[in-house]
């Protein structure tokens, strides 16, 4: 493993993580796994998110869309559906 957690050799596991690696090239591994699940399986999660504004804000997400370089999701924040830019996301907690 490298320092962030990746994988030295080998694919991902799912198509989904490598988009998401992809994109938010600043996450550890580990958070890229826990969103790809979240997506293919439609679990909630929690996200430390960087907004433009350069304000950072915990955000509970479900009904998870991969539309890359976006992510479409009802924030339970906002109460409503957002679309997030998937390198703002800095962490990936459960929801």
């Amino acid at each position: 493993m490298s320092p962030k957690g990746w994988p030295v050799f080998g694919p991902f596991a799912t198509d989904t993580e490598e988009i998401v690696a992809g994109w938010a090239k600043q996450l550890p591994y580990s958070d890229v796994r826990q969103l790809a699940h979240a997506i293919d399986t439609g679990e909630a999660v929690t996200v430390d998110y960087v907004a433009t504004s350069g304000n950072r804000t915990l955000r509970t997400l479900s009904r998870l869309v991969l539309d890359p370089p976006h992510l479409e999701a009802w924030c339970h924040l906002r109460d409503a559906e957002r679309v997030f830019t998937l390198s703002r996301i800095h962490g990936v907690m459960p929801g």
